[in-house]
């Protein structure tokens, strides 16, 4: 028997989720808009620039498509774990279609290849430390000299007391317009994943991506358990 703890589990569990997504991120993620733009930031490339890009973890599309828009000669390469999830990337992202690749599979065992930015948003946490610190390698060895690794995710607080209280002012969130989907307050979208989710401390990211080999490791934004990390080869 499968568990909802594993990869296949983790599909379903996507896959069902996809037609809400947008809708129930936005929703539940009061900073969701700052920490796409503050990851697409750190690209270090101007827009007239051609370069290639690694995203693990597409979900729907609403990364991949700022980054397409915002560098019109970028080519980007894309992962993830649900099939549904990719189908509906692809129609978001038709204005594109000559610019970007997009499959299915596991982020944590993506073929390597050599890119000047990878970008990753929400999806790493779902991978256990050893999972994570091991991706950090790859990722570090398959970008270009001066590359950028950018990774905007859930992380556990340091202090545990910190926890406590963002899950007692989640619980203080209603859902916009009140209960119209599967879900009541945001406190039941940030703890709804607890069974696929492995978050690291800041602490520990930032010490696992300097091992790796990042010479210039940064955290230019963060908000309650959301940061964005920027990374430089």
């Amino acid at each position: 028997m499968v568990t909802r703890g594993t990869p296949t589990g983790m599909r379903r569990e996507f896959d069902r989720e996809a037609p809400a997504y947008d809708r129930t991120a936005r929703a539940s993620m009061p900073g969701y808009s700052d920490l796409h733009r503050t990851l697409i930031w750190g690209i270090p490339f101007v827009a007239t620039r051609s370069f290639r890009v690694l995203e693990l973890g597409v979900g729907t599309g609403t990364l991949t498509a700022r980054i397409l828009e915002g560098f019109p000669h970028a080519h980007l390469t894309g992962i993830d774990l649900s099939p549904q999830m990719i189908t509906r990337a692809r129609t978001k992202l038709r204005p594109y279609r000559e610019r970007f690749e997009l499959s299915a599979g596991d982020l944590a065992t993506f073929e390597e290849g050599t890119y000047d930015v990878v970008v990753s948003a929400l999806a790493i946490h779902h991978l256990s430390d050893v999972e994570k610190w091991r991706l950090f390698r790859r990722v570090y060895r398959c970008l270009a000299p001066g590359g950028y690794f950018g990774d905007a995710d859930d992380h556990l607080p340091e202090d545990s007391i910190f926890d406590t209280r963002y899950a007692q002012i989640a619980s203080m969130l209603p859902a916009p317009g009140g209960r119209t989907g599967a879900w009541t307050s945001p406190q039941e979208v940030w703890h709804g994943h607890e069974k696929f989710d492995h978050p690291s401390t800041l602490t520990a990211e930032l010490a696992a991506l300097e091992r790796a080999g990042f010479r210039h490791v940064g955290v230019p934004w963060r908000f309650f358990g959301q940061a964005v990390v920027w990374a430089y080869r």
